[in-house]
């Protein structure tokens, strides 16, 4: 299945509809609430792609120029999980 957001994965999920891979943060309150469990999975080349649009030749603000040079670093490895129905 696709889904498109988070929310609709985990309550796919939840009735019973397959296992999906996603942040560990995400699961937090449906872990402590015993919806969901979770299974580490050690991914060292998994990455979720991020896409920004923007006008051409936009000019950002000091802010958002030092967000998008952040993002643009090599990325934080975060654990993922694999989210399995209780």
């Amino acid at each position: 299945m696709h889904f498109d957001n988070l929310q609709t994965i985990k309550e796919a999920i939840a009735l019973g509809s397959g296992v999906s891979i996603v942040p560990a943060r995400i699961l937090r309150n449906d872990l402590e609430q015993g919806r969901l469990a979770a299974v580490p999975i050690a991914a060292p080349g998994l990455v979720r792609p991020l896409g920004i649009i923007h006008r051409k030749k936009k000019r950002f603000h000091r802010a958002a120029q030092s967000f998008l040079d952040l993002l643009q670093e090599s990325p934080v490895t975060e654990t993922a999980v694999s989210a399995l129905t209780v």
